[in-house]
């Protein structure tokens, strides 16, 4: 396997970033479903919050990793 190095640094960043973008939605959800309890909001609503708030970073981050090799496959095959 071959290793380039500035390509493969720019990778790993992206993998970082979206990982933190994921942890940071999954924070705002746990700070969420705790507002919602303190605030007299059903007690299912917030406890939904937690993993639909999370489930919703996590397609963020997905979005974020896949948006350069979309991008680099439109550029080799343009449409006709």
């Amino acid at each position: 396997m071959k290793l380039n190095g500035l390509r493969d640094a720019l990778m790993f960043g992206r993998v970082l970033s979206a990982g933190l973008v994921v942890a940071g939605y999954a924070f705002l959800g746990v700070w969420l479903s705790d507002w919602l309890s303190k605030n007299g909001w059903p007690l299912l609503l917030s406890l939904c919050s937690m993993p639909v708030v999370t489930a919703f970073g996590m397609w963020q981050g997905w979005l974020f990793l896949t948006k350069g090799r979309k991008d680099k496959k439109d550029k080799k095959n343009p449409p006709d």
